[in-house]
């Protein structure tokens, strides 16, 4: 009889970031929970594996959190019973290569790739968001996994989504707000586990305001605007769609139409750059979907 089965992961692979992380999980513990996860640090100068009592403090050590950035967003993850704040990445950058319909590349490290591909069709059909044409990159700060087994990294969905939006357009990610929640194929925000839990990590670690999934009933055949209120000192912001939390994690609103999709710039100056040009005399906002990008 097997009494406990341990596993030490790390990435090894990675020559840079924190990868003298370990994380210690039990598959079997006959003693104790198997839901435990222990975080060691290699210790560089003494050879040896040292535990780490505050994960999320180690994993944001690097974080420029002094102002707001593009293409970052904060998120909040279980490790067995331990909450961990972790920081997402997202480069999105108009790819060289390919014909009209070419989709560009995805590279991943740390979600799943069909997560993000979940994200990315979600974001085009729901939200009038199109990543064609454009190559994405994401990248989870520290080396840890979001996608492990049969986790895919979907408490995550928000904290990726936002990061791309925030890329594509070049509008900042308010450096205050950390997000939590799983996308789902409607384009709603659907419940995660321990959600007061996750608030209480977001709020130690010194964030202000936390984007949730919305708790109450949701209202059918037409859009809710967040909800706001103070909890213990933090704004806890629930949505109830995806592009409702995009618009409530950046320094400035994406323009709407009455539909309640993306309005993307005419000029590809304000689409790369977030900003509308001023000097342009057809500057505005329109739809557009990637036939009519060619147009433009």
């Amino acid at each position: 009889m097997v009494d406990c089965v341990l596993y030490l992961e790390g990435d090894r692979s990675s020559s840079g970031g924190l990868n003298h992380l370990r994380m210690l999980r039990s598959a079997k513990n006959r003693f104790g929970s198997s839901e435990e996860v222990g975080v060691y640090e290699m210790h560089q100068r003494y050879g040896k594996l040292v535990p780490v009592s505050d994960p999320s403090s180690l994993f944001l050590s690097n974080r420029f959190d002094t102002f707001d950035s593009d293409g970052c967003a904060i998120t909040v993850v279980l490790e067995g019973m331990r909450a961990i704040t972790v920081e997402v990445q997202a480069l999105v950058a108009p790819s060289s290569i390919g014909g009209k319909s070419f989709s560009g590349r995805r590279t991943v490290d740390g979600i799943s790739t069909a997560r993000l591909l979940l994200i990315l069709a979600v974001l085009q059909k729901r939200c009038g968001v199109s990543f064609s044409r454009f190559d994405v990159f994401i990248n989870v700060v520290g080396g840890i996994r979001l996608s492990n087994g049969s986790r895919q990294g979907s408490e995550s969905d928000v904290a990726t989504a936002v990061a791309l939006v925030s890329s594509l357009t070049g509008i900042a990610v308010r450096a205050d707000t950390c997000f939590v929640g799983e996308v789902g194929l409607l384009g709603e925000l659907r419940q995660v586990s321990s959600l007061e839990k996750r608030v209480n990590e977001a709020r130690r670690m010194g964030f202000s305001r936390i984007v949730t999934p919305d708790l109450g009933r949701r209202s059918r055949g037409r859009r809710v605007r967040e909800k706001g209120n103070y909890v213990d000192g933090i704004e806890w912001v629930k949505c109830e769609n995806l592009l409702d939390a995009i618009s409530a994690g950046l320094v400035s609103r994406l323009p709407l139409t009455k539909s309640g999709k993306w309005l993307k710039p005419k000029t590809k100056t304000a689409l790369s750059t977030g900003r509308e040009d001023n000097n342009d005399e057809n500057a505005g906002f329109i739809i557009v979907d990637d036939e009519d990008y060619d147009k433009i």
